[in-house]
């Protein structure tokens, strides 16, 4: 008889339209359901349409999903408790937490099973509390996942992790279902600089707007505009006022259709202080554009070679020290650049690539005994 299949319960953070999140969906809908039995645990509440399309995701893959319903970080042991009850009802053989609020209530709740234990590490955490956290955590871990050789650093430099725990596994992404942008002149609207991100510290927006400045007066038939919500939206309203950037930037909120808008633009921004590695980048990448991207993490394996000329540092940005000016002008270079990302990310980062990787994981995690606690 056929090996009955490994139950995994994967727990996140939550299930909105973030890169984790997507993430957590396309491995749940695409490991091999002859090996793995998925369940999906979400800290927070089911989200509501639109945001909801992951969850729909799941829910055609008829993926089970548990949503634990904690609003916020004061109900951690409310959440512990609750997850709890969901390992002893489902006994799985692997629990896998995503994001850190998810890893520390995994973590905790852990005891209460013999499963073997796997935490994904998606960014380089802030702010010394969440790092002693996140450290004890993954000290706690079979494995500890890595979304870039950067994060890996991170992981076994300053939280200390055991290098023999960590493994390295970069997003993917369908770039089969992504229509590429045509790279002809756009009719009805300016040439486009977009970004996409929450509007948070983290994104440092400033810089971009201040970047973009330098070159917005000798490029007068184009614009940038801004995808994404958050908490700096009024912060970042008055940036816009305050570099003289009210003519030609847009802040468009969060769309849904984030294709639709890279399809009709010509340049991706991005300037993080921080990442793992950028979901934003790597779908730009896809959708054929070129780049101009701060160094943080996981940019160095997304854009080797001659693709690193579109890498800056945050000095640079500020300075107006960038390949922008030099996009903007030459069409020609705009296209050779975003044809040669989108065969790097057909290449080396396929979601086909990633879903391999996880379930050679997997299967190399199974076949070991657990960690001795």
């Amino acid at each position: 008889m056929p090996e009955a299949p490994k139950r995994i319960l994967i727990v996140t953070t939550e299930l909105g339209m973030g890169g984790a999140e997507r993430c957590v969906a396309n491995i749940a809908c695409r490991l091999n359901p002859a090996k793995y039995q998925l369940h999906v645990v979400s800290l927070a509440p089911r989200p509501e349409p639109p945001k909801d399309a992951l969850v729909c995701q799941l829910d055609d893959a008829q993926v089970p999903l548990t949503f634990l319903d904690c609003r916020s970080k004061w109900q951690l042991l409310a959440a512990v408790n609750r997850l709890k009850r969901v390992i002893q009802k489902t006994s799985p053989d692997v629990l896998w937490s995503f994001l850190f609020h998810a890893n520390m209530v995994a973590a905790m709740a852990a005891r209460a099973t013999k499963a073997r234990r796997l935490q994904s590490l998606r960014v380089v955490e802030q702010g010394s509390w969440r790092r002693r956290f996140q450290s004890w955590a993954a000290q706690q871990a079979d494995r500890v996942l890595c979304v870039s050789q950067g994060v890996r650093q991170f992981a076994a430099g300053t939280l200390r992790v055991p290098e023999e725990k960590l493994v390295v596994i970069p997003n993917g992404i369908d770039v089969d279902a992504i229509q590429p942008t045509s790279y002809t002149e756009p009719t009805g609207r300016k040439h486009r600089l977009i970004a996409v991100g929450r509007l948070d510290p983290q994104k440092d927006y400033e810089t971009m707007l201040l970047a973009a400045s330098y070159t917005m007066d000798k490029h007068q038939d184009w614009e940038l505009a801004i995808l994404g919500d958050g908490p700096e939206r009024e912060a970042i309203e008055f940036q816009v006022v305050f570099h003289g950037a009210s003519e030609w930037t847009q802040l468009v909120g969060w769309q849904s259709d984030v294709s639709a808008w890279l399809r009709e633009a010509e340049i991706f921004l991005l300037t993080s202080r921080w990442e793992g590695m950028p979901n934003a980048l790597i779908e730009a990448m896809a959708h054929g554009l070129p780049v101009v991207t701060t160094n943080i993490e996981g940019t160095t394996e997304l854009l080797p070679g001659k693709l690193a000329d579109q890498i800056a540092s945050t000095e640079q940005f500020v300075q107006g020290k960038t390949i922008l000016g030099e996009l903007m002008d030459d069409p020609q270079l705009r296209q050779q650049l975003g044809q040669a990302n989108r065969q790097q990310i057909e290449t080396h980062f396929s979601l086909r690539q990633m879903v391999q990787s996880y379930e050679a994981m997997l299967d190399d995690l199974l076949s070991t005994p657990p960690q001795q606690r």
